[in-house]
Order: C-alpha cells, then structure tokens, then sequence
C-alpha cells in the first residue's frame, strides 16, 4: 500500500510539472539564471533586480522575432527597463551576425534549453516575458510584439 501511495504522489507530481518550482505564470517569481551572452560576458537575472526586465525568446531564422526587432530597441532605450534576448534554437554566430547588422544594444543570451524551458517557451517563438522589479512576471506574450504600450502596462 506505502508503495502505491508514493508511486501516485510521483505520478501527481509529474502531470502538474514540478511542485518545488515556478510555474513562470503571470504573478509568480520569474525563474532565476545565469548563462553568458554572445560576446561572452556573464549574464544573471538577479543582475536585473530593481529593473523591468523584458525577456525575449527569439531567433535570426524567425520572421516575426525580426518584424518585432525596432519594438525591442524602443524598449530597450527606456529608463528602468532592461531588454534582454534569450536565443532560442539558433546558432550564436547568426544570433550575433544580426544582432549587429540590426545594432541591438542589448545582451544577446545563449541558452541550452534550460531558460526556455523554465518560461515554458517553444516551440514557437518569439515569446516575451514581463518581469517587474521585484522579480515577478507581470506579463507572458507569446508571438510578434505589436505594442509596446500593451506590452508594458
């Protein structure tokens, strides 16, 4: 019977993911992480306390992530906010290549699939996550960014 029991509670567990961490839902803690970017410095969310953050999960390859592109350095051009692109399923040559031919300012992020996984990001992108200064997600957009307005209220 003790068998049974432990078996369902790992059972339970795994339909609803991971009962010790986040969910990355509006509201929660977004996931913390540390990675470097595409010129090799480090990079850590904490990095960003006291900011908005607006992660963005995007790729060279990916045709709204480069309609979305002009929005993002808008964005990144305000007090307080802090645009960070997470590269998603890209080759960091590509992801670096435009980022330059596009003059992003902000840190483009390598990622093994451990941040998308923990935002629940893909497959499809781009996907953007709001995080307020205190570290909460204020707002999940999944596809092209049309308003920065929406997006940032």
């Amino acid at each position: 019977m003790r068998r049974c029991a432990v078996a369902l509670a790992v059972l339970l567990a795994a339909c609803n993911g991971s009962s010790s961490s986040s969910h990355a839902d509006v509201g929660d803690t977004a996931p913390g992480f540390s990675t470097r970017d595409l010129t090799g410095k480090a990079v850590a969310l904490r990095d960003y306390r006291g900011q908005t953050v607006v992660l963005n999960f995007w790729a060279s390859w990916c045709v709204p992530c480069r309609h979305e592109f002009p929005l993002l350095a808008q964005i990144d051009a305000r007090e307080a906010v802090a645009v960070l692109g997470v590269v998603y399923n890209d080759s960091e040559g590509n992801a670096r290549k435009f980022m330059t031919d596009h003059n992003g300012t902000w840190p483009g992020l390598v990622d093994d699939g451990q941040i998308a996984r923990a935002y629940r990001v893909g497959p499809g992108i781009p996907a953007t996550i709001v995080i307020n200064p205190h570290g909460k997600i204020r707002r999940r957009n999944l596809g092209e960014i049309r308003s920065i307005t929406a997006l940032l209220k």
